[in-house]
């Protein structure tokens, strides 16, 4: 429980909560009280006079009152109900102190005492600081006054007053030490529970604890992501029905308790299991699984589950593997002719001139090709390793597409149409561009094995020139087109075989493009061919400057003159 002594900020709604709660228990507690004392009264035989007057009072004074203040508490932050009640209370037992004494019955006067510290404590529990010090100074202030009224042999002494006094001092003092403890104890476990949440319900991993039945019994939203439930709220159901994990391709058994915590599928590493269940695309959906045993005092057991889906990085080893093979592929393809023409030179030294020429000009032309791919994965080192840094200018972007189309189309012997429409200048770098274009284009003509021509269209709106490299080749799905810009990725291998290529061309086009403050997008249909589209930003516009105001002419000059040695201004 959290209570407001001592508290200079805004309390929460949580803390607003208890504290209603707290206030309404006292307001109840008073009210029982008062009934019990007005009916206690109705039941003593020869109470008379002032004696009658004090359980007189109660029936008409206080334990209406009390009713009011339990009526006020159930609406929260009623002051009514936080200081009404202890103002009553005083009140009642001040006025009955002096009755009884009067009244003949000393024994109640020390007997009251206990009831100004009971009324000091609930006064702590409900009221802030400074209201919990008022009462407290009330409830010493008000039987010390009222002993001036009795007579001098029905008076408390200081016997009994001082250490009376001292004693609700020190009880203030030790109620506000502790609940000052416990606010800040329940401050630090609100904090902690808030960030234990927050973590939970923004970490990738699933988490869930179950009991030992197997039955959630707490997930974070992570869970219902994996398992394909959008939010849904997943606490009652079964973990093995839901999750039905597998190992290999045994199904794992959860009936004599969870299987993760199984001796021969527990991970020493502490990384977890790696298992697999069925995704909603009926493919696997691979995961690593751990579980912990918790036992409680009570004899409860509970496991917590963490589940990680690994299904990316799977992807990401897949790619890896097939980007080293198709890489050493291409690698070993341009080795072998240039090993081949060596060896042919090195051993035939009585080939023909024409015969040496060709062997030179192929060793040439693969050692073009090989430096090539080399580039490519020098570059997308660096790239990965956040190495690269371009310099952009103000650039003519027509002439660079036109070069790079024309020297393709000669290259190649392919048709490339190439549409410039006035292009202005664009903020970039020269070489990454030319780059870019050549990768672009480099894959409309391998992907378009028809002979179909390729289409390069340059346009600027306001604020980007737009680059479109079409072709109108095999295309891609939709899966494809998402996956294109991926590293290491590859559309598939009977592609990669049959068109060749390391998976890193378009991861590199979309690098170099983001690092000059620019966007690459890809349409694609399969069997329609493709259109990669990069926006290159436009130079900004330098805001105009302000006119200067027109000199002053000669004629202006005379009319001042003449101002002010007093000829007036003739007006036409």
């Amino acid at each position: 429980m959290t209570w407001p002594i001592g508290r200079n900020r805004r309390s929460s709604s949580r803390e607003v909560e208890v504290d209603s709660t707290a206030v309404r228990v006292v307001a109840a507690s008073r009210l029982a009280v008062a009934v019990i004392v007005a009916a206690l009264g109705s039941f003593l035989p020869h109470i008379t006079g002032q004696r009658a007057a004090v359980f007189f009072l109660i029936d008409l004074a206080w334990v209406p009152w009390a009713a009011v203040v339990l009526f006020a508490s159930e609406r929260a932050g009623s002051q009514l109900a936080r200081v009404g009640g202890p103002i009553g209370d005083l009140a009642v037992l001040a006025t009955a102190q002096i009755l009884f004494t009067r009244a003949d019955v000393p024994q109640v006067n020390a007997a009251i005492l206990p009831g100004y510290v009971v009324v000091v404590v609930f006064a702590v529990y409900t009221l802030n600081r400074s209201l919990a010090a008022g009462v407290g100074v009330a409830s010493i202030a008000l039987p010390t006054f009222a002993q001036r009224l009795f007579p001098p042999a029905h008076r408390l002494g200081a016997a009994v007053l001082t250490p009376y006094a001292l004693s609700v001092v020190v009880l203030l003092l030790l109620i506000e030490r502790t609940t000052r403890l416990q606010t800040r104890a329940a401050s630090r476990y609100a904090l902690l529970s808030t960030k234990a949440d927050t973590i939970l319900n923004h970490i990738a991993d699933a988490v869930l604890v179950t009991d030992r039945r197997g039955t959630i019994l707490q997930s974070n939203p992570a869970l219902a992501r994996i398992v394909g439930r959008g939010d849904e709220t997943l606490t009652g159901h079964s973990c093995e029905e839901l999750l039905d994990l597998h190992c290999g391709e045994r199904r794992l058994d959860c009936s004599a308790g969870c299987a993760l915590l199984r001796p021969d599928l527990t991970d020493e590493t502490g990384l977890g299991v790696e298992v697999w269940r069925t995704g909603l695309t009926g493919e696997r959906q691979p995961l690593l699984g751990s579980a912990t045993r918790v036992d409680s005092d009570e004899g409860s057991v509970e496991v917590v589950h963490s589940i990680r889906d690994i299904t990316r990085l799977k992807q990401a080893e897949e790619a890896k593997t097939l980007f080293l093979a198709t890489a050493s592929h291409e690698l070993k393809t341009p080795l072998t002719v240039i090993n081949g023409f060596a060896d042919t030179l090195a051993h035939y030294e009585e080939l023909d001139k024409d015969l040496r020429s060709a062997a030179l000009d192929a060793i040439r032309g693969r050692a073009v090709e090989l430096t090539r791919i080399v580039d490519r994965l020098l570059l997308s080192s660096r790239i990965e390793a956040g190495r690269m840094h371009l310099t952009c200018r103000e650039i003519e972007v027509g002439p660079v597409i036109s070069s790079r189309a024309a020297s393709f189309g000669a290259a190649t012997g392919r048709e490339i149409v190439a549409t410039l429409d006035g292009l202005p200048t664009a903020l970039a770098n020269e070489d990454a561009l030319i780059t870019v274009i050549d990768h672009l284009i480099d894959n409309a003509v391998k992907y378009s094995p028809g002979g179909e021509p390729v289409e390069v269209c340059a346009a600027a709106d306001d604020e980007y020139v737009r680059v479109d490299v079409t072709d109108h080749g095999i295309g891609m799905d939709a899966e494809q087109a998402a996956h294109c810009f991926d590293k290491f990725w590859q559309a598939e291998s009977t592609d990669v075989r049959r068109f060749g290529g390391t998976g890193i061309g378009l991861y590199i086009v979309q690098s170099l493009i983001e690092a000059m403050d620019g966007k690459a997008s890809v349409r694609s249909e399969r069997g329609a061919g493709s259109s990669f589209t990069v926006r290159l930003p436009r130079p900004r516009q330098p805001e105009p400057a302000e006119a200067a105001p027109p000199a002053e002419g000669e004629a202006t000059s005379i009319r001042e003159f003449m101002r002010q040695i007093g000829v007036p201004e003739r007006r036409a």
